[in-house]
């Protein structure tokens, strides 16, 4: 909301690095909200919930952004739009959010009871809490496969994010009404798509499916059909067909939300929130040099087309780096 009375790039620039600094322990909390409140069964759903915030507010913020500028002529008033709206969904969360289902209010017993039976189960098959150095986790590789995932997913999430509207712009004409529906639509498609992959995750583990094949096979399809709609979107010229192409990328990228059910896979609930916080380093590593890195490619080359194969390639990544998780086993530390 300050940024709306900024008068010089210096300005804006703090207000960002302020908004930056203060959304980054969302993620981190949400996670351990997430192993705290759900059954291990019930995980895939609580983090693309949580992670689905992200494309459904593109989504809608898109329309109320483009609406306000298309017909107040002001991008100053949307950033108070934004600022107040986000103020006020903090208040209530603080309001409404507790630590522990035995704290809140709207928990019955038999609530609690069911959660803390499924987690006392989870815990008899955990390796001990030996209060050791948490930067142990380092030693593993699947630690550094997941911050190295989340890092890739976040170059292709924030590169569409931030370069998106420019190219549909440049590149297809569209203009800033058009822009706001095409976004909603795309990011929408992304909303929808994580729900969706929650649901498969948890229904396919009720269902007896093993860690390792579950996920693997989700981030798998999801990395691989991203990165082929990627590719396409370089090659066709129908505005509809790129929208549609879009829309694709990011119902499948999307998936990705379930990498917030990992750090609860890999670490017991005691170490979730610091596991969370080095994989969401890892991820805001790719979120603040892909708008750089993109940028450099867009002026130097004077087209896009560099800059989707960059995403492409970072599509690659994504797969390789899944892959290389072990889902199976928490790790002791």
């Amino acid at each position: 909301a300050i940024a709306a009375v900024s008068t010089s790039w210096v300005m804006l620039l703090l207000t960002r690095l302020g908004l930056g600094a203060t959304e980054a322990p969302i993620y981190p909390a949400g996670g351990k909200l997430n192993a705290i409140w759900m059954t291990r069964n019930e995980r895939g759903r609580g983090a693309t919930l949580l992670d689905g915030g992200a494309p459904l507010g593109a989504a809608l913020g898109s329309i109320v952004i483009a609406g306000l500028i298309a017909g107040l002529d002001s991008w100053r008033l949307s950033f108070v739009v934004a600022g107040v709206g986000t103020i006020l969904a903090g208040l209530w969360c603080w309001y409404y959010i507790r630590n522990h289902p035995r704290e809140h209010p709207h928990v019955n017993d038999a609530e609690a009871r069911y959660l803390e039976e499924a987690h006392a189960e989870e815990d008899a098959e955990s390796p001990a809490v030996t209060g050791g150095n948490p930067m142990n986790f380092l030693h593993y590789r699947s630690v550094w496969a997941m911050c190295l995932g989340w890092m890739f997913f976040n170059t292709v999430w924030y590169g569409l994010l931030t370069w998106m509207p420019s190219y549909l712009f440049k590149v297809h004409g569209f203009d800033i009404k058009q822009l706001g529906g095409a976004s909603f639509i795309i990011f929408f498609a992304g909303f929808v798509g994580e729900l969706v992959g929650g649901y498969l995750s948890d229904h396919w583990k009720a269902r007896g499916g093993s860690p390792n094949a579950v996920h693997r096979t989700l981030f798998g399809a999801a990395a691989l059909i991203a990165t082929v709609s990627i590719f396409l979107v370089a090659q066709v010229k129908n505005p509809i067909a790129v929208v549609a192409l879009l829309s694709s990328t990011l119902f499948f990228l999307r998936w990705c939300g379930l990498y917030w059910v990992i750090p609860s896979i890999l670490a017991t609930r005691e170490r979730v929130g610091f596991l969370g916080g080095i994989m969401n380093l890892g991820g805001n590593i790719g979120g603040i040099s892909t708008p750089i890195i993109v940028g450099l490619i867009v002026s130097a080359t004077g087209s896009y087309f560099l800059a989707l194969m960059y995403f492409a390639v970072a599509g690659v990544a994504l797969f390789l780096s899944s892959m290389a998780i072990d889902y199976s086993k928490k790790l002791p530390v």
